[in-house]
């Protein structure tokens, strides 16, 4: 009688887009591979399902924390968890009964997630896990804690901060614990934080069938950005600004916009006031096959972000060909190699706009850097080897894969 098969647990943030859901697909599908089932869970927001919540005037009504099974992707069962008092971010994260129940159903626990606190649950339950990180809780919210109501920031500083920073170092620090981060930089920082080093990087490699060269759809002073434009760690407004300057300056730039399903309704007015109306495209949200092939057309990919734990789709756009000028604003600082693969910049319009028209206005310089791009690809994000990576630190963390093969 063959053994049942294996079933992973993946505790992450509620799915939709962006890096963290593109990284826990990547990851079910290697586990898939493997013969091993998995099933999402996430913390789901109070503003989302307030009925799985129990916030602080409910307490006494006998209500606890609720589950709802919620299937992601085809044949991928999600789980939306609620939490005790959601008023405190903390609490998102505490191993509730719903939780409790989640982690005793499966063999093998893992976390994809931007900073490290989704693994706390696994802590608590004592369980060795495997944590695939994006950045430090401070990071991963610096930005977006400075559009916080004054009363939710003093919350923040003299309650959820502290707290969340004692759980951070607590899952860094955890002895059945092993954890993978998206950038060397987002390593360093960890390892600052934790006072030990992290057990290694991952990079997220694009689907090769998909992310390739195609030189001949190049379109001249296309420059490209994927993100989601209301999050304001990726300042889509300086780029907006270096791009306005491009054109006074008689450049015919065109920029194109994706990964965000609302569009050009939440930068509409920004575009309009600085009259690009005519220079800025924003499409509808894409497919990966549709997204490969805008990018194909990319002159350049910009980053204009004031933190980033990678970018991902970076690395997509690399894996077509295409260079990359970023800010300096962390885990780009991994593949961004000044005169080989890009160009890296201080936050400011002019000099961004600057290294833009460097590029542009030189094709010999841009092919240089295209083969640089592909070259740091094939090196260091190739899909084989981050397969690879990926069966080492399963075999490491969970003895029922001691003997997984690659």
């Amino acid at each position: 009688m063959s053994p049942a098969p294996l079933r992973a647990l993946i505790s992450t943030i509620q799915p939709s887009n962006g890096g963290v859901p593109a990284k826990t697909r990547w990851l079910v599908e290697q586990l898939a591979a493997l013969g091993i089932s998995s099933t999402l869970a996430w913390y789901e927001p109070w503003s989302c399902s307030p009925e799985l919540s129990v916030p602080l005037w409910r307490v006494l009504y006998g209500r606890r924390p609720g589950r709802r099974h919620e299937p992601v992707w085809p044949q991928v069962p999600g789980e939306a968890v609620g939490a005790w008092l959601p008023e405190l971010e903390f609490s998102h994260y505490w191993e509730t009964r719903p939780w409790r129940r989640l982690i005793a159903s499966a063999d093998l626990h893992l976390v994809t997630t931007g900073n490290p606190l989704c693994a706390y649950r696994y802590l608590r339950a004592a369980v060795p896990f495997l944590a695939w990180v994006g950045t430090p809780w401070h990071g991963d919210r610096d930005a977006r804690l400075r559009t916080f109501p004054w009363h939710r920031r003093l919350l923040d500083r003299s309650l959820n901060a502290p707290v969340l920073r004692r759980m951070e170092r607590r899952v860094l620090r955890a002895p059945q614990g092993r954890i993978l981060t998206i950038s060397q930089h987002t390593a360093g920082e960890l390892a600052q934080i934790s006072g030990r080093n992290t057990d290694g990087v991952l990079y997220l490699p694009p689907d090769p069938a998909l992310y390739r060269p195609q030189p001949e759809a190049r379109v001249s002073w296309r420059l490209g950005f994927a993100g989601r434009y209301g999050d304001p760690r990726k300042q889509l407004g300086l780029l907006l600004d270096a791009v306005a300057l491009l054109h006074r300056q008689g450049h015919p730039v065109q920029l194109e916009l994706t990964g965000e399903r609302q569009g050009l309704r939440l930068i509409a007015d920004a575009v309009q006031l600085r009259g690009l109306n005519d220079a800025v495209h924003c499409h509808p949200y894409l497919s990966q096959a549709q997204l490969a092939d805008v990018m194909q057309r990319w002159d350049l990919f910009v980053i204009p972000s004031h933190q980033e734990g990678l970018c991902i789709s970076a690395l997509e756009a690399m894996a077509c060909g295409v260079p990359v000028v970023s800010t300096r604003c962390g885990g780009p600082e991994d593949f961004v190699i000044p005169d080989r693969t890009g160009q890296l910049v201080p936050h400011e319009a002019p000099a961004l706009a600057s290294a833009i028209a460097a590029i542009c206005s030189q094709p010999d310089r841009r092919q240089r850097l295209s083969e640089g791009a592909l070259a740091w690809m094939a090196a260091n994000a190739d899909a084989n080897q981050a397969r690879r990576r990926l069966h080492h630190h399963l075999r490491a963390c969970f003895p029922a894969l001691r003997d997984l093969d690659g």
